[in-house]
């Protein structure tokens, strides 16, 4: 899995806080598919890569205007699931910033 993979990846698992039974919270989800992510040769990602992109998880946050409209990453990945365009535009930030560690 390459480093985009990795985002999309634990991007994909953030959607999964949406549904089911209650997984952990979407930033524990996302630090756990980082630490087992693999690169494209099939070897762990670099450390370098993966504390630059758990350090993007911790460091999310979501700005004034969105705070109003949710409380927090898991309720985003929640409305981002049902559609909500504000949400998938969040998500998309959110990969963006994990995506940048390359």
């Amino acid at each position: 899995m390459n480093r985009l993979s990795a985002a999309v990846a634990v991007v994909s698992l953030g959607f999964l806080t949406a549904c089911g039974t209650s997984p952990p919270p979407a930033d524990e989800l996302a630090h756990e598919m980082i630490d087992s992510a693999n690169g494209p040769d099939g070897e762990p990602l670099s450390d370098a890569v993966r504390e630059c992109m758990n350090a993007r998880v911790d460091d999310f946050q979501l700005t004034e205007s969105e705070q109003q409209g949710f409380s927090d990453l898991d309720d985003v990945f929640t409305k981002a699931a049902d559609g909500q365009e504000q949400a998938i535009a969040i998500v998309d930030r959110f990969k963006a910033d994990l995506e940048s560690c390359n």
